[in-house]
């Protein structure tokens, strides 16, 4: 006898109620209300500003001194004094070292006196000249005698011409026993400590320290080929007859940077460029010289090189960080009197520090995000507070005299430059 089938039908209908309720809760969650608004994202802005500037050409080089002069001993004998302290400035004819001169203060007195004897000895054979010519017309005298008494004048007169030649060299001697400086500059330390024996001469002697004159400072850079021909075809016109002067006659300015320094606050002028250009790196030495008025500029330093080139004219600048790169296409974010940010690519030139140069995309005057660029979108609202920007002054001689400050107050939540969008590589 089989079991009744109305007991399967409310276990179906069972299942069916409950698979609504579950449909039915899940609706309900969907329905959920919307997320809050997000908050309007705090930025900073500053203006385009235009600015007079001038292109430059920037190259990499090396100082040196003007003058390098080692000093050596010219006589021999033992180190008596030295007269100077490690690393000073020295004078011209400031004395640095003395030898015992005791030996060659010795041979000048005798070189003296032998002036003194072979003197007297000239008077004597003088007067008898004079006695023996007084006798010659009566006979008393023959005229050998007379001849002979000629000759003891004349050698006794080379006799002195010998002993003041010897006087003089032994006069240099004595000189050479006090050493001064040769030219002014730096001095380096002390070769040899007093009392060695130095070795004297004109090509081996004993090397007692080096000077390095500092005022001016020489920098030397290579310029490549078209760099060259573009400085040449800056000379002023004149008669092709005449000969062409050289690189120090168009006063050109040029401006260093040490390895310390972000701006070029260092100006020379450049004065000479090699004879040829080298065949195998095609490029030509030119010389660059710095008053090095405060001894800042040491030789044999690593410096950059910037070359002013063509005329002044105005550019517009931004902060260097308010760029942003989309797929190497750099742009900025500007903000509109209705506190709207709108994205605006632009076309890059030069920099100055720590501003760039655009050359299209913006207008003057216009306010470009500095600070928080990292949370804006297009067309977002954003609440904005104005910087004014520090800029370089008027000229290329001050371009680098007066950098903009980095940003040090920030909002509230935003990010600081060097946090800043990764896609940015200029930041």
């Amino acid at each position: 006898m089989s079991e009744p089938r109305t007991s399967i039908f409310p276990s179906a209908l069972l299942l069916v109620a409950w698979g609504a309720l579950l449909l039915t809760t899940a609706g309900c969650k969907e329905a959920a209300p919307a997320v809050a608004e997000q908050p309007v994202p705090k930025v900073t802005v500053t203006p385009v500003v235009a600015q007079e500037t001038t292109d430059a050409d920037e190259y990499t080089g090396r100082t040196e001194a003007s003058a390098i002069v080692e000093v050596r001993a010219r006589v021999f004998g033992y180190l008596k004094t030295v007269d100077f302290k490690d690393g000073d400035f020295v004078k011209e004819g400031q004395t640095l070292f003395t030898i015992e001169p005791d030996e060659y203060q010795a041979i000048y007195n005798q070189s003296v006196s032998r002036i003194k004897l072979t003197t007297a000895k000239n008077d004597l054979a003088k007067a008898n000249l004079a006695r023996r010519a007084k006798l010659l017309p009566s006979g008393a005298i023959s005229r050998e005698e007379y001849e002979e008494a000629v000759a003891a004048v004349k050698e006794t007169e080379a006799t002195i011409a010998t002993a003041e030649a010897d006087a003089a060299r032994t006069a240099i001697d004595l000189k050479y026993t006090v050493i001064t400086a040769p030219i002014s500059g730096r001095i380096d330390r002390a070769y040899v400590s007093r009392g060695n024996l130095l070795t004297g001469g004109l090509a081996d002697g004993t090397l007692l320290t080096k000077i390095v004159q500092e005022q001016p400072m020489y920098v030397y850079f290579d310029i490549d080929e078209d760099s060259l021909l573009r400085y040449i075809k800056m000379r002023p016109d004149r008669d092709r007859t005449a000969e062409p002067g050289s690189l120090r006659e168009l006063d050109m300015k040029c401006y260093i940077q040490l390895s310390n320094e972000k701006d070029f606050p260092h100006v020379g002028t450049l004065d000479f460029a090699s004879s040829e250009v080298n065949a195998k790196t095609g490029t030509a030495r030119i010389r660059g010289v710095f008053p090095n008025t405060n001894r800042e500029l040491a030789s044999g330093m690593f410096v950059r090189v910037r070359v002013p080139i063509g005329k002044p004219y105005q550019a517009l600048l931004i902060p260097e960080r308010a760029l942003v790169k989309d797929l190497n296409i750099p742009f900025v974010y500007v903000v509109d009197s209705n506190q709207i940010a709108a994205r605006r690519d632009v076309k890059l030139g030069a920099q100055r520090g720590n501003m760039r140069i655009i050359t299209s995309g913006l207008k003057a005057g216009e306010a470009v995000i500095v600070n928080g660029v990292q949370r804006v979108r297009p067309g977002q609202k954003v609440q904005a507070t104005v910087m004014e920007p520090t800029l370089p002054k008027s000229s290329i001689e001050k371009v680098a005299d007066e950098l903009p400050p980095r940003e040090t107050q920030t909002t509230p939540g935003a990010a600081s430059p060097a946090s800043a969008d990764s896609t940015n590589p200029e930041r």
